[in-house]
């Protein structure tokens, strides 16, 4: 049986790799952005679960703003680095999603990026993410996208990988195991009562272009086109991620 991949012992490269790229950098500043439109965040005092949440950027954004935040991330590494870089008010526990104990309640806000195709049962994940909810509460989830992976191959020319529908990562890799389809993600969480509120691609254009183009087009301008699109039919399920933002009934 498969296990849940965790990065203990690669933060550093993961840091390097991931958000040390433009890549990452056009990653977060989209989903926060993306977070500040869909979300009341600036209404009033949210408590919040940042459930894998790395290196903690988005919940170093969240305490700056006020907000009451626990992190949950397993790998040791990552969470050192993370607490690092974040205010004492931040409660970092070493734990996986599974294993995290929602306080009495629920959460106003659940942040759960780039988690679920790391997982060995992605959709199991989903009935715990919603009960942590309080009522009227909001889940941000953002996931790797299976039709990016496809497309991607399709451009390469590697028709058999395509053909095979092949698309998980080789271990130790940092292309994950379990993409995820957007619109089975969508039925999965309307079946559990959720509504999905907002939904948008990130990192669509940039992927698309080849990578002797990116180096000749600014970041802001990729990223203008990103937000112009990304929200859009059918260009919100053909990004490297999908964020969903979702509202659990009050």
């Amino acid at each position: 049986m498969s296990e849940d991949q965790v990065f203990s012992g690669r933060a550093q490269r993961f840091r390097d790799k991931i958000y040390g790229s433009s890549k990452g950098e056009l990653r977060l500043a989209l989903v926060w952005r993306d977070m500040q439109e869909q979300l009341a965040l600036n209404d009033h005092t949210l408590t919040c679960w940042d459930a894998g949440g790395g290196l903690g950027q988005i919940s170093a954004r969240l305490a700056a703003l006020g907000h009451r935040v626990c992190l949950s991330e397993p790998a040791s590494d990552m969470l050192q680095l993370a607490k690092e870089n974040l205010p004492p008010s931040v409660s970092c526990r070493q734990e996986t999603l599974q294993q995290h104990t929602v306080p009495e309640g629920g959460y106003d806000l659940v942040v759960c990026h780039a988690v679920l195709e790391w997982l060995a049962e992605p959709a199991q994940a989903l009935p715990m993410l919603a009960r942590s909810l309080a009522p009227g509460g909001h889940l941000s989830l953002l996931f790797y996208n299976v039709h990016a992976i496809a497309l991607a191959n399709m451009v390469k020319g590697n028709l058999y990988k395509v053909q095979a529908e092949s698309f998980a990562g080789e271990p130790g890799s940092f292309t994950p195991p379990s993409p995820q389809d957007p619109m089975t993600v969508v039925g999965q969480l309307e079946a559990l009562g959720l509504q999905v509120s907002g939904r948008r691609s990130v990192r669509f254009a940039l992927d698309l272009m080849p990578r002797a183009l990116r180096a000749q087009r600014s970041l802001e301008d990729v990223m203008a086109v990103e937000w112009q699109y990304g929200a859009r039919e059918p260009y919100w399920q053909l990004g490297r991620y999908v964020h969903l933002v979702c509202r659990k009934s009050p």
